[in-house]
């Protein structure tokens, strides 16, 4: 089994609770049900630097990678709540740091380190050219640093003003230098924009999460489109040849979109360039349990095509970072499944629906809860992915996230167990997804064990996916 697979979404440790239930006085039409504790990743802003790759998401947070496989979880250290979609750029020697607005204190701020992690030290407000906080409302910034030296600020979104650009004085960032140019406006006539899981709506859209990319002398100006509660949130691109405030060339369709199934609703992220000449995508998905904001995070490899354009297919199965894809097929979506408990209508068949919002609760008296999936034939089943749900996530109870212990079991169509075991039961990092590869079995029966034991969170499985590839087996399917 090859030592550099991945598949989205990332297994990240540690993620941070939500931000809207932490809220005094939240919109609870936005929960999915009741007012409950969630946790999210999402907005991922990338650096790689000194042969680490850094992820900056939302929520006050950073995770660092020396081969994208493992992530080190690292809060970030700040005198204000950093909130939604921070932006992180070198500009000379030192790091600075911005984000958005939204659903926090109205007040932009800057801030300037010496190492990526920090420590940040606040440097104010960006203002403009006259002294002026910049408008319209900060939301989304990204900040890019070009190879002169010279530093730019992006920011805004569609209805609230369009996305606008400005050039910063590299010494005094918080300052202006040049007058804002709004770069994006909603344009009707791109479906992707329309607002709306569907594109009905349109003469509205929401076009928001901008981040600036160079590669081979071209700028890419990127943006996300639709909302980022629907499966079809969608990025595209403008790109450049002169300058990084245009003049752009408009995209003629999304660069990054994927609509059904586990890895859906790719939008809002950026491109960052690794040390072997790849440009890799890092990229929201959705998950929407708890939570019209409850997401994680994926990445795939991007491709140029002559005119520069660029492109990514968005992966839900395992992948090499080096070869792509593995020809890895999930073989147990909408299998037949039998599970040792279950409460609340939350059936095991929930776990293979491909579905990200839905899930399989165990019974809480079942200590040991498992379920089995019947493939329908033999496959040489070599990688799973677990999503799990976190039933009663309370923060301010105790009740927080813990790693989940437990194990993989195969077994021959007559449902004799196998000497093969994924045995997770020493598991010690907290991951709310898990993937696990392993030397290839042959089995038609697949069993997810939770070992409880202690535990003080109820957990059940959002998603179950086994991988395999096709099978050409004659056996009879039942």
């Amino acid at each position: 089994m090859r030592s550099d697979i991945y598949c989205n979404p990332l297994p990240l440790p540690d993620i941070g609770r939500g931000i809207c239930c932490r809220q005094e006085d939240p919109d609870l039409s936005a929960f999915c049900g009741r007012k409950r504790d969630f946790r999210e990743v999402s907005d991922p802003e990338m650096l790689y630097y000194d042969g680490r790759w850094y992820m900056f998401p939302s929520v006050s947070q950073a995770f660092v990678s020396a081969d994208l496989l493992h992530w080190e979880y690292h809060p970030l250290q700040l005198e204000h709540d950093l909130g939604y979609a921070p932006t992180v750029a070198k500009c000379g020697e030192r790091f600075l740091l911005t984000a958005s607005c939204l659903l926090r204190d109205k007040v932009p701020r800057l801030y300037a380190a010496p190492t990526p992690l920090g420590p940040y030290v606040n440097l104010g407000e960006p203002v403009d050219r006259q002294g002026q906080p910049l408008q319209p409302e900060y939301l989304d910034p990204s900040l890019f640093c070009d190879d002169d030296g010279r530093l730019y600020l992006y920011w805004g979104s569609c209805p609230g003003g369009g996305i606008c650009g400005v050039e910063l004085d590299p010494e005094n960032p918080t300052h202006a230098i040049s007058d804002k140019k709004i770069l994006i406006t909603y344009h009707p006539e791109n479906s992707w924009e329309h607002y709306g899981e569907y594109a009905e709506h349109t003469n509205f859209g929401w076009n928001e999460g901008v981040a600036m990319f160079k590669h081979q002398g071209r700028y890419y100006l990127q943006y996300a489109s639709c909302g980022t509660n629907f499966r079809h949130y969608a990025a595209s691109c403008y790109i450049s040849t002169t300058s990084p405030l245009g003049p752009f060339a408009p995209p003629q369709k999304p660069m990054l979109l994927s609509p059904q199934g586990i890895v859906n609703g790719t939008g809002h992220g950026g491109m960052v360039s690794g040390p072997d000449g790849t440009v890799w995508q890092f990229y929201t998905c959705l998950l929407r349990r708890s939570h019209v904001f409850e997401r994680r995070v994926g990445m795939d490899r991007v491709e140029f095509a002559p005119d520069g354009t660029p492109q990514v297919r968005v992966s839900a199965t395992p992948q090499s970072l080096s070869c792509g894809d593995l020809g890895l097929l999930p073989v147990s979506v909408n299998k037949r499944v039998l599970q040792s408990s279950y409460q609340h209508d939350h059936f095991g068949t929930f776990a293979l629906d491909d579905c990200t919002h839905t899930w399989w609760e165990p019974d809480r008296a079942d200590k040991a809860p498992w379920l089995q999936v019947d493939l329908g034939d033999v496959f040489a089943v070599s990688a799973a992915r677990i999503i799990w749900a976190e039933l009663n996530l309370d923060y301010e109870a105790g009740l927080v996230p813990e790693p989940v212990k437990f194990r993989l079991e195969f077994l021959t169509p007559e449902k004799q167990l196998l000497p093969a075991v994924v045995d997770m039961s020493q598991n010690e990092i907290e991951h709310s997804v898990e993937f696990v590869t392993f030397p290839a079995v042959t089995a038609r029966y697949v069993r997810l064990t939770i070992l409880c034991g202690e535990d003080k969170i109820h957990h059940g499985v959002s998603s179950f996916t086994v991988f395999a590839p096709p099978t050409d087996s004659t056996l009879r399917l039942f």
